[in-house]
C-alpha cells in the first residue's frame, strides 16, 4: 500500500518551491536533479508514489513521473517510452 499522505505532502512542497521561484533560481537542470532525488528517496524508503508526488508538476519540469527522465513530449505526465 502506498503512502499517499507523504506523496501529497511532497507534491505540496514542490508547489511551494515553484511558487516561491526556488526552482527558477536553481535552474531546470538542478531542479531535475533535486526533484528526482526526492522522488527516489520517497519511493524507496517511504513507499510514496511518484505519480502523486509529481502530479501537476511534470509539464513545467519536463519530467516523466514513471521513468524520471527529462522529456518535452509528455502526455499525462508520461514520456513517449512510458506511454508505449
Amino acid at each position: 500500500m502506498s503512502n499517499h499522505t507523504g506523496s501529497y505532502m511532497l507534491n505540496d512542497v514542490i508547489k511551494l518551491l515553484n511558487d516561491e521561484q526556488v526552482l527558477n533560481i536553481i535552474g531546470l537542470q538542478k531542479s531535475h536533479q533535486v526533484i528526482t532525488q526526492i522522488v527516489k528517496i520517497a519511493s524507496k524508503d517511504y513507499d510514496c508514489n511518484a505519480g502523486e508526488i509529481l502530479e501537476g508538476h511534470t509539464d513545467y519540469l519536463n519530467l516523466c513521473y514513471c521513468c524520471l527522465s527529462t522529456a518535452t513530449d509528455l502526455e499525462s505526465g508520461l514520456c513517449r517510452n512510458c506511454r508505449s
